[in-house]
């Protein structure tokens, strides 16, 4: 039975649970494009000074939920992404995708917000904490497209800070009045002033700050799969690019750019990384173009050498009489024919560029704070390593399975397209 579960019965089940977990919210998020819309066309001024990172995603995340069951219900591009066989390394990467497509589906918790810090730091997995929520003193919405707008707004959006929440351990009840405490301060509200109480699980536990790791973890998966998927567009085409001039250009350009990579080879690319970081400082552009500039050198090389053993051919030859130019020789006659092993490669330094991003973050060289990265959660850990195990263990290990998935569907990529290889 399980040798016959595929991708898409896995992507599927993720689909479904997401849908019957957060319902309402995709509800949400429908409300907020329609009015998203109305306002673009009627005040845009206002919309305009409403749009961020934050909207946009809530909306994509809409549409990406609409758009899963679209594409396993079509046969074809069910066949081509989801029809192979499901086993732990894939079926973990599809996670990590969904995680990058969808993080405020799969947790409903800013990865900076701070759960008062004396009551709920470094509370260990599958810890009970108590969310009390006091009634709000905001103004009766008067119906207007602006008002609902704001409403919807700030029901979908993942917010920071929230002034009208307490997280507390534990609290009792005396006198028609809640009693609870942080830190070692002593609390009391009327009852009329709280709107609700309830128990959340802290599934992986939290930081030194109060932050749920959980939710650290998803919008970490976000920052490490993008450097990685930017990182390596940015090497294909430099790899691309120089190894096919170095194959067709003239011998002194071929020889200087031999050169050139075996310099850029003869020495781990991660201390050229840091030392550039560390003089003309460091933030997710720049880790993103460093490292895309750092991992170019072995496609250069299998394109350097397909591309001189494919000149030779007749078709090659052939389509460069003809007139064919240089880009068309690129798109039309190599790029087709080196696929495979460039593919194979790729994956591979996906994985090289999250590991790598990982080790920068973990020495302060990543992408910044602003964002939660697992290296930066795997150095704070290291600091709580005997009294809060899970701040570094959990991290790194979801960067070890990371690593050995995307390596393990690298060698399969290899074994599919090369079935000689034992």
């Amino acid at each position: 039975m399980v040798k016959k579960l595929k991708i898409w019965h896995l992507v599927l089940a993720l689909w479904i649970f997401l849908v019957l977990q957060r319902y309402e919210l995709l509800f949400q998020s429908l409300q907020l494009f329609w009015l998203s819309a109305q306002l673009f066309f009627t005040d845009y001024d206002f919309i305009s000074s409403h749009f961020n990172f934050q909207l946009v995603d809530s909306i994509l995340a809409l549409l990406i939920m609409i758009a899963i069951p679209i594409a396993l219900l079509l046969p074809k591009p069910r066949k081509k992404l989801f029809d192979y066989r499901l086993n732990v390394s894939n079926g973990f990467i599809v996670f990590l995708l969904f995680c990058f497509l969808v993080p405020t589906l799969f947790t409903r918790q800013h990865p900076d917000f701070q759960q008062n810090i004396g009551e709920i730091k470094l509370l260990p997995p599958l810890s009970t904490k108590y969310q009390i929520e006091l009634v709000s003193n905001d103004k009766s919405s008067d119906g207007s497209l602006r008002e609902n707008f704001l409403a919807v707004k700030e029901k979908v959006i993942l917010k920071e800070f929230d002034e009208n929440k307490f997280f507390v351990r534990k609290y009792s009840w005396k006198d028609n009045r809640l009693t609870f405490t942080q830190g070692i301060n002593k609390f009391s509200l009327p009852a009329d002033s709280i709107k609700s109480i309830r128990s959340e699980a802290i599934f992986l536990g939290t930081d030194e700050f109060g932050r749920d790791i959980f939710s650290r973890l998803i919008f970490g998966a976000r920052i490490s799969v993008f450097i990685g998927f930017m990182s390596v567009i940015i090497s294909l085409i430099l790899g691309l690019t120089l190894g096919f001039i170095a194959a067709t250009g003239n011998s002194i350009l071929s020889a200087m750019l031999n050169r050139l990579t075996d310099l850029f080879l003869s020495f781990p690319s991660i201390f050229l990384v840091i030392l550039i970081l560390a003089l003309f400082g460091n933030n997710l552009i720049s880790v993103i173009i460093v490292l895309g500039f750092s991992g170019w050198m072995s496609l250069y090389k299998i394109v350097s050498g397909e591309v001189a053993s494919i000149k030779r051919k007749d078709y090659f030859i052939s389509s460069k009489k003809i007139g064919l130019s240089s880009t068309e020789l690129l798109l039309k006659e190599v790029i087709p024919v080196i696929m495979i092993p460039v593919t194979v490669n790729l994956v591979f330094q996906f994985s090289n560029v999250i590991l790598a991003e990982s080790a920068l973050s973990f020495l302060g060289l990543g992408a910044g704070n602003q964002y939660p990265s697992w290296g930066s959660m795997i150095e704070k850990g290291q600091e709580y390593i005997n009294s809060a195990w899970w701040m570094i263990f959990i991290p790194g290990l979801v960067l070890v399975l990371t690593l050995l998935s995307i390596h393990n569907i690298a060698k399969e990529l290899n074994k599919f397209f090369n079935p000689k290889i034992s």
